[in-house]
């Protein structure tokens, strides 16, 4: 009889077990479409990433998918720039642990109306605004295209690592001190931002629209020369 009650109290524990893993938001299995080097890239310039395609696929399809409710913010950084996020804080994709941000594809003024219909404005230490959207505009956001992935591990991507998943970069620029070094992958729409301190940030934009993600790299350059700040060119890239 000992036995017996023995075996179901293991098997009901079994079996809550399972129920939990199934109901827990943001579980999912193995799948390697979702691994960060994990890019297909198109024939009109665009590409799919962590299972979306940049352009195409929108931020309440990326809900789906990570089985996590977005958080949706409204930015603007103290030069003005704008721009609406969603943010999915401590998911797991297929087995790595991360944080990653969504841009969603709205012009100026789209933004500039959202900005203004906002219900709250929160000012932050360093000159910056985080605007809490309309309920109109979140769900609106939700069916926007998504028009870039910002993509941060909690695991420490180093060089060799970067290298072996990615391949050798077209080109690498230094930030000013040259604590952050810049691989860039034009033809995948990628920038891997790599820390001395051991922090990796992972930027994709469809290929067509990589300018996007030279252009403020290209701003810190000037005004810097090269003997202070290194500009390396892989493979005869300039």
């Amino acid at each position: 009889m000992r036995e017996r009650y023995l075996f179901l109290g293991v098997l009901v524990f079994s079996l809550l077990a399972i129920a939990v893993a199934i109901l827990v938001p943001g579980r999912q299995d193995h799948r390697p479409e979702l691994l960060p080097w994990a890019i297909t890239v198109h024939e009109d310039g665009t590409s799919t990433a962590f299972g979306l395609r940049l352009g195409h696929s929108t931020l309440g399809e990326a809900e789906q998918l990570f089985q996590t409710e977005v958080e949706l913010i409204l930015f603007q950084s103290p030069q003005g720039r704008r721009a609406a996020e969603g943010y999915f804080d401590g998911i797991t994709l297929s087995g790595l642990a991360a944080k990653l941000v969504v841009e969603a594809a709205l012009s100026e003024a789209e933004l500039q109306a959202m900005f203004e219909r906002g219900v709250r404005i929160a000012t932050m230490g360093d000159g910056s605004r985080k605007v809490t959207l309309h309920p109109d505009d979140s769900a609106r956001l939700r069916a926007t295209a998504i028009a870039s992935l910002t993509y941060l591990p909690r695991t420490h991507l180093d060089e060799a690592l970067v290298e072996k998943r990615f391949g050798v970069p077209e080109r690498k620029l230094y930030e000013p001190g040259g604590e952050v070094v810049h691989w860039l992958y034009p033809e995948r729409g990628l920038d891997v931002a790599i820390s001395a301190g051991g922090k990796e940030v992972l930027q994709y934009v469809a290929p067509r629209d990589f300018s996007r993600l030279m252009a403020p790299l290209l701003e810190q350059q000037r005004g810097v020369t090269l003997g202070c700040v290194p500009c390396l060119a892989v493979g005869g890239a300039g």
